[in-house]
């Protein structure tokens, strides 16, 4: 069987690749050939030491993706990004980018593309994230494709951007800035766990056709998170809660000024909108038990305000 997945150089795709090589060395009979299309020739060594062929293309260039098809079976789609920087918008990857991705899958007679999106991915939500990925979403609905569409609420692990950022910024004593009320709710998932899932569905015929919610086992606030994040470093911060229309000036100004600003409109947009499940596959229909977030967390004591820094000015990344 021969896959694609699309955004391997991402933190997602880096993770789902290491569950295809464990798949392959344990089941020889498998027969996998996984193919990973990176837009940056120089990243490509990257997914070659995980396993999979290194194919150049872009979502957001259809003939790319007519080559980088031929004769796959599955599609695990998985390139998207939070913001807009320049020709790189969420318009183009996540809307136009899914559709080209149905096209050419339409064309190499793909059997099953798999899609992550984000939780209440949605093209009647006034968010760009979640509308640029509902459009998506209903450009595979819509394909005639066999699909799996799973949406995940905040994914955590080593590597992340969300945890990572807000543990950068716990550094920086005495307070930490939370915004609004700080209740809004989450169901945080390990990365690990959504590589699982993702994996899973190519070959259970149970999620065929279906939109199912992968979640961890707990709801916790946003507050609450950032409480897990100080008790782990061992950090006390006094925690200033900030209205979120005070924060949106700095956030703009941040977006178009940084070349990775640690919080995007997009994202302060929804830290007010609670992302949590209505009925979560990741035990009913995979069988797995989420890592719980306090028990896996121990990353953010690695992470320091100059890492954040680095990684704000593109000098570096969280993983």
């Amino acid at each position: 069987m021969t896959i694609l997945i699309t955004g391997a150089n991402g933190y997602v795709a880096e993770h789902t690749l290491r569950q295809l090589r464990a798949l392959a060395q344990q089941d020889a009979g498998a027969n996998l050939h996984v193919r990973g299309l990176v837009r940056n020739p120089a990243r490509a060594d990257k997914v070659r030491a995980l396993g999979a062929e290194p194919i150049i293309g872009d979502v957001t260039n259809l003939a790319s993706l007519v080559q980088a098809m031929a004769g796959v079976e599955k599609v695990i789609h998985l390139a998207a990004v939070n913001r807009d920087r320049g020709e790189v918008t969420m318009e183009r990857v996540n809307a136009q980018g899914t559709i080209n991705v149905v096209e050419a899958a339409k064309q190499a007679g793909v059997k099953h593309i798999i899609n992550l999106v984000g939780l209440g991915a949605d093209p009647k939500r006034p968010y760009p994230l979640a509308y640029t990925q509902g459009r998506g979403v209903e450009a595979i609905i819509s394909s005639g494709i066999p699909y799996t569409i799973l949406e995940a609420s905040v994914i955590f692990g080593p590597g992340d951007e969300f945890l990572n950022t807000l543990a950068g910024l716990a550094r920086l004593p005495p307070f930490m800035i939370v915004p609004g009320d700080g209740q809004t709710k989450f169901q945080p998932i390990a990365v690990q766990d959504v590589a699982v899932c993702l994996v899973q569905s190519l070959s259970r015929p149970e999620v065929i056709n279906r939109r199912l919610q992968i979640c961890g086992s707990e709801v916790i606030t946003l507050e609450g998170i950032i409480d897990a994040i100080l008790a782990e470093m061992g950090v006390k911060r006094i925690k200033l809660h900030m209205p979120v229309f005070l924060l949106k000036p700095a956030v703009a100004l941040m977006d178009a000024l940084l070349p990775k600003p640690p919080v995007t409109p997009s994202l302060l947009a929804q830290l007010g909108v609670d992302n949590v499940a209505t009925d979560n596959a990741t035990t009913k229909v995979f069988g797995i038990e989420p890592i719980k977030l306090r028990a896996g967390i121990s990353f953010v004591r690695e992470m320091s305000f100059g890492k954040l820094m680095a990684r704000t000015f593109g000098r570096a990344e969280y993983r």
